[in-house]
């Protein structure tokens, strides 16, 4: 090993003595951080203390309460934590000062999540179905085969809301989540479906869908395909859907009855329990991984045939595998939302 020149042990010291880190030191001479500490510990008791930073603009009290305000609600925006010093202290502070008193103590900022708006009958009906479910096992999950419909934007321009809150508080309140309605334009609609054992077909539904053509160009294309392909008992076999007008028409039911097919009693307005969702969550970040939008929707469809396809099947039985959990976490929430 090279001993170190009598210019760089110099140079060393005199920068350490100037009151400069250790990182400014090994970037300016080029020295080992161990060679450096040997030269710190000669000259230690020499080197000045380093200045204090300034003085908190607000005083402990004010961001105490301001966090307060935070993580119950009470202030959502970093300007209006800003407002609210300048009220209190008499003077202005940058944004980024609101997020540091924040972080100080102990918040941290979340993105809102976009989650449905639940009447007291629909919780009641969610409660319900964790307390049918709670003791489910993961075969029993297995009969299940999940089914969904999601819009995809060949732009999609979907701003960002964020709360705070401390990170060990583990329940989800209403204020974190952003409500959302169905619908929407510019987009394919795709449908798909799952099972434990791999995912079934997709299709790209052109138009708007109702229950006719659900029926003849989904259910009579699809599902028993699907349920056949991977071998699952048409016995214990159970077939999800959420309640939407088009799902729960006569047509529809008649086709089920006639084919003696179950379907699984499914509440109102729950996308957090059907695990197809993180399918559709997982198809849209790979779809940002795209250097530039399609073309067309066309060109949009064929990106997502093509991760669906190659989507991993130890993804899918995380899951499926998730499915106990989501209902503890349910039954804990008497119905409202969880974070899924």
């Amino acid at each position: 090993m090279k001993r170190l020149s009598l210019a760089k042990i110099e140079a060393a010291r005199g920068q350490l003595l100037e009151g400069k880190s250790f990182k400014e030191v090994q970037k300016s001479i080029g020295i080992s951080h161990g060679a450096l500490s040997k030269i710190y510990q000669d000259i230690k008791e020499n080197i000045p203390i380093p200045k204090p930073g300034p003085p908190s603009i607000a005083s402990k009290s004010t961001k105490r309460y301001i966090a307060r305000l935070y993580d119950t609600d009470k202030l959502t925006s970093l300007s209006e934590g800003q407002s609210l010093i300048k009220s209190i202290e008499g003077v202005h502070v940058h944004t980024e000062t609101v997020r540091k008193y924040l972080k100080q103590e102990g918040l941290k900022g979340y993105v809102k999540r976009k989650k449905p708006l639940l009447t007291a009958d629909q919780i009641a009906a969610r409660y319900q179905f964790a307390k049918n479910h709670i003791d489910w096992t993961l075969d029993q999950w297995r009969t299940v085969m999940f089914s969904d419909e999601a819009m995809f934007c060949r732009v999609g321009t979907c701003g960002k809301q964020y709360y705070y809150k401390r990170p060990q508080r583990k329940t989800l309140e209403d204020h974190q989540t952003t409500p959302t309605k169905q619908g929407g334009g510019g987009k394919i609609l795709v449908w798909g479906c799952m099972t434990y054992y791999g995912l079934g077909d997709s299709c790209w539904f052109p138009g708007k869908i109702n229950s006719e053509n659900y029926v003849k160009e989904i259910l009579e294309e699809y599902l028993v395909a699907n349920r056949d392909y991977y071998d699952m008992d048409p016995k214990s076999f159970i077939f999800q859907h959420d309640n939407s007008s088009v799902h729960t028409a006569h047509i529809v039911k008649s086709y089920f009855t006639r084919n003696k097919i179950k379907v699984m009693e499914w509440p109102a307005n729950s996308p957090d329990l059907n695990p197809i969702e993180q399918v559709w969550m997982y198809i849209g970040r790979q779809l940002e991984k795209y250097k530039e939008p399609p073309t067309t929707t066309d060109d949009l469809w064929k990106r997502v045939e093509d991760i669906w396809v190659n989507i991993p099947i130890d993804f899918i039985h995380t899951l499926y595998e998730s499915m106990p959990k989501r209902m503890e976490m349910l039954l804990r929430a008497k119905g409202g939302h969880i974070k899924y």
